[in-house]
């Protein structure tokens, strides 16, 4: 997800001079999504910085987590590709990095011989343990200044935000404790 990034996003009064030549136009939206963007982009980058110290980007940390939270410990890689509404070719590409690595494992699918099974190797699971709780002061450290009712109220504004986004489908998650 790389943009253009601004240094300083304009100032409310440029806005608003700009939304003035355009019927309808609201600076307060534009100042919004602006913001929106300009934090999503900041905290992208952290991410990457801090988990590039442990030779991981977003997609391989993510797929280590959906591994490492299986039932059975192993997934085919289609379901892998369901849970993180990626492509089946983006995640092979994914795993192939994660396997060369000894992160992973691939096994035949004794019930349907043209699949096969992705499990995390001991490799994988010690460096999760390493990662995880790092990522989880990491992760802290982003919004830690926010009260705990700051911290809710941004989440439902956000989930409301990313619902105009969304389109309904009847496979999404529900709302089990896990998922949105």
């Amino acid at each position: 997800m790389s943009i253009f990034l601004l240094k300083e996003l304009p100032r409310y009064e440029c806005l608003e001079e700009a939304a003035a030549d355009i019927p309808g136009a609201d600076a307060s939206i534009c100042e919004v999504y602006m913001n929106l963007l300009h934090t999503g982009e900041v905290i992208a980058r952290a991410e990457a910085a801090f988990l590039s110290r442990f030779g991981l980007n977003q997609a391989r940390m993510v797929l280590l987590f959906i591994l490492d939270g299986s039932p059975t410990g192993s997934m085919r890689s289609s379901e892998i590709a369901e849970k993180s509404s990626v492509s089946r070719a983006t995640i092979t590409g994914i795993l192939d990095t994660l396997e060369k690595a000894g992160l992973v494992a691939r096994a035949s699918d004794p019930n349907d011989r043209r699949a096969s099974n992705v499990k995390i190797t001991p490799a994988g699971e010690k460096l999760l343990a390493k990662v995880r709780p790092e990522f989880m002061r990491w992760s802290a450290g982003t919004v830690g200044t926010l009260s705990p009712q700051e911290r809710k109220q941004l989440v439902e504004l956000l989930r409301k935000t990313r619902q105009s986004f969304e389109e309904p489908s009847s496979g999404s998650a529900s709302r089990n404790g896990c998922h949105d």
